[in-house]
C-alpha cells in the first residue's frame, strides 16, 4: 500500500473514544458511535463470529429468496432478476448493482515503537463508506475518521489507496473523505475507473416494513451484505431506552438488517438500490447485533455533505435556549409552580444568543428535581413556526433540519399563564471543528 497523507485533528491515543457506551438498567447498550471496528491483534474466534448475528442474516436472506418481488417495487437499474437462488431477492440485485460503490476505510495511527525510531502508520480501526461522485468523494461516519492520523480506502477489487479528509460534522456523525481519481492501482489502471457513485434516495419517502439492505465491513469482513426491513423511523432525541436517547440530530432509520462494528459509514439501501441511510449505531446488550440498528437518514447527508465539501464543516443553527420538557415534571411540581397538569411544552431554563435578544425569559428560582437543582419559572415554549413541541427532540429536530443560521423562527410560549409571541433570529452554534 502506498503512503497515506496525514491530516489534522487526529489523536491515536483516543481511539477508544470511537465507542460511547450508554448502559441502561436492562444492561442494553446504545452504541451511538460504535460501529467502527477497532483492528484486532488476532483473528476473531468462532464465538465472536457467531455473536455477530450471521446465522440470522442468512436465515432472513433465505426467507427473502422464497418471496416473490412485489410488482410495484422498482427493479435496480441494469439488473435482471431471475427466479432461483441467484437472483430472486432484493439483496442480490442491490449488491450486483451497488456493491462496487461501497468501500472499506482503514483508520491509521502514526506511532513510534520506541524513542528515536522511525514513525510508522499502523491500522487502528476499520469502517465503511460509499462513493458519491466521480471525483473520488466518499461519505462515511465522523467516528470512523475522527481519531485517524491517516486514512486508506479499499475498493471491492481489493485495490487500496490513500485518502484525505474533506470535512466532518461530529454532531450529525458524518464525514466526507476523498481519494485521488488520477491515482493508479498496482497494475497501472486508473482509480477513476473504480469510482461508481451510488444513487441517493429520499428518506422522507421511507415506509416502515420496506426492504433494507446493508453493505459494509462488519468486524473487518469487507463486502458483507445483510438484509432485513425498515423496522421504524425514529425522531431526534427520541428515547431508545429508559434514560437514554438516540442522539442523532436528523433522527434515525431503524432496521433489523444486521449492523455490527465495522458497518459504520456504510450505506443502507432500499430494494430499488437507492441509499436511504448511513449505518451509524446499534442498540445491544452484548455489543453485537441483536436486530436493532440505526442509520442516519440520507436527506441529512444531502443537506450536510455539500457544505462539508465546500467549507470542511457544517454550520448548525442556534436558538439560544436551554430547556427541560414538562413531561419530566410530576403533578406535585406542576401544581407547586402553578402549571396546569395537562400543560405540554418546554420550560426555558437559560437563555442566550437570539433567544435573549428576542426577550424570552429564563428560570428565576431553583427547585430540586430528582435530587438535582433546577431553575424554574421561565417561559414555556409550546409552538415553533406552527409546530407543536413537547420534547427537546421536537425542538431540535425542527430547527436543525429546517433552518439555517441567520434565519428566523416564530415561538409561541406561555409566561405566568399568559400567551406570548417571539421572533428569534438564529445564530451559529459554536463548534470545535475548524472550517477551511
Amino acid at each position: 500500500m502506498s503512503s497515506v497523507p496525514s491530516f489534522r485533528g487526529a489523536s491515536p491515543s483516543t481511539s477508544s473514544s470511537r465507542s460511547r457506551f450508554l448502559t441502561t438498567a436492562l444492561a442494553a447498550t446504545l452504541i451511538v458511535s460504535g460501529c467502527s471496528f477497532a483492528a484486532p491483534r488476532a483473528e476473531p474466534n468462532a464465538q465472536s463470529l457467531a455473536a455477530a448475528g450471521q446465522p440470522a442474516a442468512t436465515a432472513r436472506a433465505g426467507q427473502a429468496a422464497s418471496q416473490p418481488r412485489s410488482a410495484d417495487r422498482p427493479e435496480v437499474a441494469g439488473v435482471q432478476t431471475q427466479p432461483g437462488a441467484s437472483g430472486s431477492n432484493s439483496a442480490v440485485a442491490v449488491y450486483r448493482a451497488s456493491g462496487s460503490s461501497v468501500v472499506n476505510i482503514t483508520s491509521l495511527a502514526v506511532v513510534r515503537s520506541q524513542p528515536g525510531a522511525a514513525a510508522q502508520a499502523q491500522p487502528q480501526g476499520t469502517g465503511s463508506g460509499f462513493i458519491i461522485d466521480r471525483d473520488g468523494r466518499i461519505v462515511t461516519n465522523n467516528h470512523v475518521v475522527q481519531d485517524a492520523d491517516q486514512l486508506a480506502v479499499t475498493f471491492q477489487n481489493k485495490t487500496t489507496v490513500p485518502a484525505k479528509l474533506v470535512g466532518r460534522d461530529p454532531d450529525n456523525d458524518l464525514a466526507v473523505i476523498i481519494v485521488d481519481p488520477n491515482a493508479t492501482d498496482d497494475s497501472g489502471k486508473p482509480i477513476r475507473d473504480l469510482l461508481k457513485p451510488v444513487t441517493l434516495g429520499d428518506s422522507d419517502q421511507i415506509e416502515i416494513g420496506e426492504d433494507a439492505v446493508a453493505i459494509g465491513s462488519p468486524l473487518g469482513l469487507q463486502q458483507t451484505v445483510t438484509a432485513g426491513i425498515v423496522s421504524a423511523l425514529r425522531q431526534p432525541g427520541e428515547d431508545a431506552a429508559p434514560g437514554q436517547s438516540l442522539d442523532l440530530l436528523g433522527g434515525a432509520v431503524q432496521t433489523d438488517a444486521a449492523i455490527n462494528p465495522g458497518n459504520s459509514g456504510g450505506p443502507l439501501f432500499n430494494a430499488a438500490g437507492e441509499v436511504i441511510g448511513v449505518n451509524s449505531a446499534i442498540l445491544s446488550q452484548s455489543g453485537g447485533n441483536i436486530g436493532i440498528g440505526f442509520a442516519i437518514p440520507i436527506n441529512v447527508v444531502k443537506r450536510v455533505a455539500p457544505e462539508l465539501i465546500n467549507s470542511g464543516c457544517y454550520h448548525h443553527p442556534l436558538i439560544g435556549v436551554t430547556t427541560i420538557s414538562l413531561s419530566q415534571f410530576g403533578t406535585a411540581l406542576k401544581e407547586q409552580l402553578g402549571i396546569p397538569t395537562n400543560q405540554k411544552g418546554l420550560m426555558v431554563v437559560d437563555v442566550g444568543a437570539g433567544a435573549a435578544q428576542a426577550g424570552l425569559r429564563a428560570g428565576s428560582r431553583t427547585v430540586s428535581l430528582d435530587g438535582q437543582p433546577l431553575r424554574v419559572g421561565g417561559d414555556i415554549i409550546t409552538v415553533v413556526d406552527g409546530h407543536q413541541v413537547a420534547t427537546q427532540g421536537d425542538l431540535r429536530a425542527y430547527v436543525e433540519n429546517s433552518k439555517r443560521p441567520g434565519e428566523t423562527i416564530g415561538i409561541a410560549a406561555v409566561r405566568d399563564g399568559q400567551p406570548q409571541q417571539f421572533t428569534v433570529t438564529l445564530s451559529q452554534r459554536p463548534s470545535d471543528q475548524p472550517c477551511r
